[in-house]
């Protein structure tokens, strides 16, 4: 259809982003398709490792949990769709940065290998200069007393916000809520640690309990 319509991908790109929600919980498609065109993505994570940060093994152990009678090969399915998410979105360079509160890098997920090789991925992840990383101290874990959260922006002069729950999430599109979500955003990084302290704190983190000394 593209070749005969000369679309210019068009229809690709549609049927691409239709395949890749076979698995994405109906709650969640509007946001990956926002993700997916996002030039950037500022995120607070108050619970466990931001999702575009999984390892395979840490997304399959929570997959696993919430999907307890789910056959093996579906679990699995959930597993790629997920881990897929960075790749997509880093053809168009999006600008990706985290805040992540420091409860969330010591709940165990798995067990130590597990967590090893997430914490890994993040610090390569950072060294590679793909992602910008900040973590909330638990002397300063007041402010952070809400659901996870991120804000991205479309456009120059459009952003929209995504809120998690218990049961799924929100987009939320009002500008008076965006601009709140943006204000929160920055509260969180001028009481979170600079870059550099958090990758240093999560080395420090993955030495001292899961007993990574590269």
């Amino acid at each position: 259809m593209d070749t005969a319509l000369e679309a210019g991908g068009s229809f690709t790109r549609l049927w691409q982003e239709l395949t890749n929600q076979r698995y994405v919980p109906d709650w969640f498609k509007d946001a990956l398709l926002l993700e997916q065109r996002a030039t950037e993505i500022k995120a607070y994570e108050s619970i466990r490792i931001p999702g575009l940060l999984k390892t395979e093994d840490y997304a399959r152990v929570l997959v696993r949990e919430r999907k307890v009678t789910a056959p093996s090969d579906e679990v699995e399915q959930v597993v790629k769709t997920r881990i897929k998410r960075l790749p997509l979105i880093r053809g168009n360079s999006p600008f990706l940065w985290f805040v992540i509160k420091e409860s969330a890098l010591w709940a165990v997920v798995g067990g130590e290998t597990v967590m090893r090789d997430q914490f890994r991925h993040i610090l390569t992840l950072v060294e590679e200069g793909v992602i910008r990383v900040q973590i909330l101290p638990e002397s300063r874990a007041s402010i952070g007393m809400c659901e996870p959260f991120r804000v991205m922006a479309l456009s120059a002069t459009q952003s929209v916000g995504y809120l998690e729950n218990a049961q799924g999430g929100e987009v939320v599109d009002a500008p008076e809520r965006v601009n709140e979500l943006s204000t929160l955003f920055g509260l969180l990084i001028s009481e979170a640690h600079s870059p550099s302290a958090s990758a240093a704190l999560v080395k420090e983190i993955n030495g001292d309990r899961y007993g990574d000394v590269d």
